[in-house]
């Protein structure tokens, strides 16, 4: 069989021809990347011969590379043969791109210049697929050999092909690597030849091009290039240029290259927003022609939404540097905001309204269209100008709310529910009443867009301005149907529950933030969900099964709201929260027999018993114990659950274990031994780093559960938090709660954590140790975090100690600790430590003066111990947090004793 004969198989619409095909490249390119002779492969052993290959060259590479180049063969052949080949260098999963990247570093350079050559030459390939597919293999191996500093001549080729080449397809392929290129790769790499790829691109993207492919090309390739252009674009000259060629684009007259260079305008927005300010006069005039456009004319929808989203684009970036300002008074923000979105929203903000009106008929979630883009970028400017917009927005409510068409019902429904956010209570006060009984109305409208985006407003009403609902309001959303009464008695949000799932998602939507505003009284006797109480749970878990609950992601969102509800219900619930436990525990019994046949029937099943372990976790948790009968059934499930692999499953089954723990305490200890395998398991998973994490947590849980009873399973835990801490490729923010799990350990088990003393406090003196970046943001909070963890564990050790007289044993690791504490005092002042990390050293401070008595008090009356200790201290009792303050000052009267 020769390599034509195995790329048309691996096509094949018989699936066992085509599995045997895969197989037989996979086996090659295996053997391939082996370095090894493919001789053995019945692909390559008539082709062998002919080729005379050493034993080192890669020849399954070189057999695609010159099947992509054949002008000759099919273009399904072509482009089989170029994904191959870049599946060699970029694995689909990702998994082995370190060992493939590797591999094709050491081929051998001649055998790779030859498939370099092959590959460059297709890229004048009279066939666009097939020049489309040589640039991606370009790509590939440009990715790996550039920040290694092999095929340095690559970027000056592909230049001088844009440049010269009489070629137009050479040309625009050369410029479609160029992209891939700088889409892929470090933009460091490419720094040093920035102005060689911005002269290619720009000449590429230029007006007089006649050649729209290359236009197009040159576009796209420009978004990739300009997170690494930037010493150009700070050049005012070269500047200057880039954005005279980007709005000339924007002018062009195909569609697709007009939405490409309103892309670049989305992505310098992005990246160089400080330097709009020259260039928002022109931008203004062409996004906004743009826009109104897209309104008249459904075929320029894609013009128009890259349109939008330049503007969504500076209302995130206004955003954030108001929030900034607000953060950090009286000190002036790091850059400043220029207003754009303010200078431009009494003009903008009538496109984003009539583009609401566009909606496609038969819409679906995942289709993006100009309507969506708009109604999102209202959103936004509302967040921005806040009070400003209501004056722009409530004349097209008023005048489209009770429109005929249900487009512009929906339209004035969806801009009502966008400026929620952002408006104060009093500027929106005037509206709310006469708004909120209108989308009351429109929830029994005859149209389900315009149904869905009412209960989608309502939701908004209940998380942003809840205290405006009134009782009556209440009593026609929420109102039970009673025996005999006609359905249009029913509260519409009940009623909704029972709709079109779009509909009923919303209403899930609505009551979740319903429920959410009840947190704060879920510990009193009674609050507002009491009376809603049994309605809301019997509504909803008739929603959830629903025979379309699949749909909408529907039973998903009626479980989440069903779980905010019980979990914010006060007191007086509690009895009818019990009758709920079996039932939810039968549904869970129920999901093993469900017939599994196909990958989608164990999705199915995955997400459904999913849900009923984080259900079940709710209810236990709220409940607070469990008696010993239910404790053994839920665990049963449990147990049964853990033989699934989906990691979502194992997630929720752990955390509703730690609950059982909760509730059951020192009972635990006859489910530890049938657990503890489950619980390693999880542990192990640091590939999926959240179940490790849940793991994690639960260790804590079943330590404060059973006490010292957890002293045979130590050490087993231990070694393997440890192995964890010293594990790369674990996520880094499992580790600071690995830390503090050490404190819930050494607390459990007391004196008897002495024999574990040596290894942990090794560990915590080397996480100490560690130094970030405190110029990045998330490294900053990522050290806090983990000084946090050390801290925790390092209470837990010594008010363990402290219980069994054991204090003195501390002693030798007393100076690590010091040193930890003094690192965290001379930050003290500056944004590297928050109140959570300041009461956790102090409360050390305090614990070691309790603990280990003579020995610290002195070393902490020397210098330079004594200063810093007293920075620390005086630090936590200024604490504008109250609970700080009171470690504070214990610490600072513990110290002084």
């Amino acid at each position: 069989m020769d390599v034509t004969s195995v790329l048309l198989a691996a096509q094949s619409h018989d699936q066992a021809i085509r599995q045997q095909a895969e197989q037989q490249l996979e086996s090659a390119k295996q053997q391939n990347l082996a370095r090894r002779s493919l001789r053995c492969s019945r692909l390559c052993t008539r082709l062998t011969a002919a080729l005379s290959p050493s034993p080192s060259q890669p020849l399954l590479m070189s057999l695609m590379a010159t099947e992509l180049a054949n002008e000759g063969k099919e273009l399904r052949i072509r482009q089989a043969a170029g994904l191959v080949l870049k599946n060699c260098l970029t694995p689909r999963d990702g998994t082995k791109q370190q060992q493939l990247a590797q591999l094709w570093l050491q081929t051998d350079a001649n055998a790779k210049q030859q498939i370099k050559n092959t590959v460059l030459g297709t890229l004048g390939s009279s066939v666009k697929a097939a020049r489309h597919t040589a640039a991606q293999a370009v790509s590939a191996m440009a990715t790996i050999d550039l920040p290694h500093n092999q095929w340095p001549e690559l970027i000056q080729g592909l230049v001088t092909n844009v440049t010269q080449a009489p070629n137009g397809f050479v040309k625009q392929s050369s410029l479609e690597a160029l992209g891939y290129i700088c889409e892929e790769i470090d933009p460091d790499v490419l720094q040093p030849q920035s102005n060689l790829i911005l002269t290619a691109v720009i000449q590429g993207m230029r007006k007089d091009e006649a050649d729209e492919e290359i236009r197009r090309a040159g576009t796209n390739a420009l978004l990739n290039a300009l997170e690494f252009v930037k010493t150009n674009f700070d050049n005012e000259v070269e500047r200057n240029y880039i954005m005279q060629t980007v709005c000339e684009t924007c002018t062009a007259e195909s569609k697709e290259l007009k939405s490409a260079a309103f892309e670049c305008t989305v992505r310098v927005v992005e990246l160089y927003y400080d330097k709009l300010a020259p260039y928002m006069q022109a931008l203004y005039t062409l996004t906004l022609q743009a826009i109104e456009k897209a309104t008249h004319d459904p075929a320029e929808d894609e013009v128009g939404q890259q349109a939008i989203e330049f503007w969504s684009t500076i209302c995130d970036e206004e955003l954030e540097l108001i929030e900034e300002a607000h953060e950090q008074p009286p000190r002036p923000p790091s850059r400043p905001c220029q207003n754009f979105v303010r200078g431009a929203a009494a003009f903008l903000t009538p496109l984003l309204l009539e583009g609401l009106t566009k909606q496609d008929e038969d819409d679906d979630d995942d289709t993006w269209n100009v309507a969506m883009a708009a109604a999102t970028c209202l959103a936004r400017v509302a967040q921005v100008v806040e009070d400003e917009v209501v004056q722009y927005v409530t004349p097209f409510i008023e005048r489209h709310i009770t429109a005929t068409d249900w487009r512009r019902r929906e339209a004035a429904t969806l801009a009502f529910g966008s400026i929620l956010e952002g408006p104060s209570p009093k500027a929106l006060q005037p509206y709310m009443a006469d708004a909120l009984n209108l989308m009351i109305r429109l929830m029994r409208d005859a149209s389900v867009q315009v149904k869905d985006t009412a209960a989608w407003t309502i939701g908004r009403v209940c998380e942003h301005h809840i205290l405006a609902i009134t009782a009556e309001q209440w009593q026609q959303m929420t109102r039970a149907l009673q025996p005999g009464e006609p359905p249009e008695a029913e509260g519409v949000l009940l009623a909704g529950l029972k709709d079109e799932p779009r509909v009923a998602a919303n209403v899930c939507s609505a009551l979740h933030n319903l429920a959410e505003h009840c947190e704060e009284t879920r510990n009193n006797p009674t609050n507002v969900l009491s009376p809603l109480f049994v309605d809301l749970a019997r509504a909803l878990l008739a929603c959830t099964e629903r025979p379309d609950a699949g749909e909408r992601n529907l039973r998903v969102s009626a479980y989440e709201a069903l779980n905010t509800t019980l979990t914010n219900a006060a007191e007086d619930t509690k009895a009818h929260i019990a009758q709920l436990l079996p039932v939810i525990a039968g549904r869970l019994e129920q999901s093993f027999a469900m017939q599994i046949v196909s990958n989608d029937d164990r999705e199915a099943q995955n997400e459904l018993q999913g849900l009923l372990c984080g259900t079940l976790q709710v209810v236990t948790q709220k409940l607070g114990q469990l008696d010993r009968e239910m404790a053994d059934r839920l665990m049963q499930l449990f147990l049964q659950v853990f033989g699934s692999k989906n990691s979502t499953v194992q997630e929720e089954a752990l955390m509703a274990v730690g609950a059982v723990a909760n509730a059951v305490e020192s009972e635990f200890e006859k489910y530890m031994p049938h657990f503890r395998p489950f619980l390693c398991l999880g542990l192990n998973n640091y590939e999926e780093h959240q179940v490790c994490a849940v793991a994690v947590g639960v260790v804590g849980d079943i330590c404060r559960a059973l006490e010292v009873k957890v002293l045979p399973y130590c050490e087993e835990i231990l070694q393997l938090l440890l192995r964890n801490l010293q594990n790369p490729a674990l996520n880094r923010n499992v580790k600071p709660p690995i830390l503090s799990c050490f404190g819930d350990i050494a607390l459990a088990v007391g004196g008897n954590f002495e024999a574990y003393l040596q290894v942990t406090m090794s560990m915590l003196e080397q996480a100490g140790m560690t130094a970030m970046d405190v110029s990045n943001p998330d490294l900053v909070d990522y050290l806090g975090q983990l000084r946090e963890g050390i801290f925790e564990a390092y209470t837990g050790v010594l008010q363990g100690l402290r219980a069994d007289n054991k204090g003195p044993k501390f002693t030798p690791y007393l100076q690590g600790a010091m040193r930890l504490l003094h690192q965290v005092a001379e930050s003290c002042g500056h944004d590297h430590v928050s109140d959570d990390l300041c009461r956790a050293a102090v409360g050390v401070v305090g614990d070691l003066a309790m603990t280990v008595g003579p020995e610290f008090t002195r070393i902490a009356k020397q210098e330079p111990h004594k200063s810093y200790l007293k920075v620390l201290l005086k630090e936590a009792r200024q604490s504008p947090n109250e609970m700080t303050q009171q470690v504070g000052s214990w610490a600072t009267r513990t110290v002084s004793q």
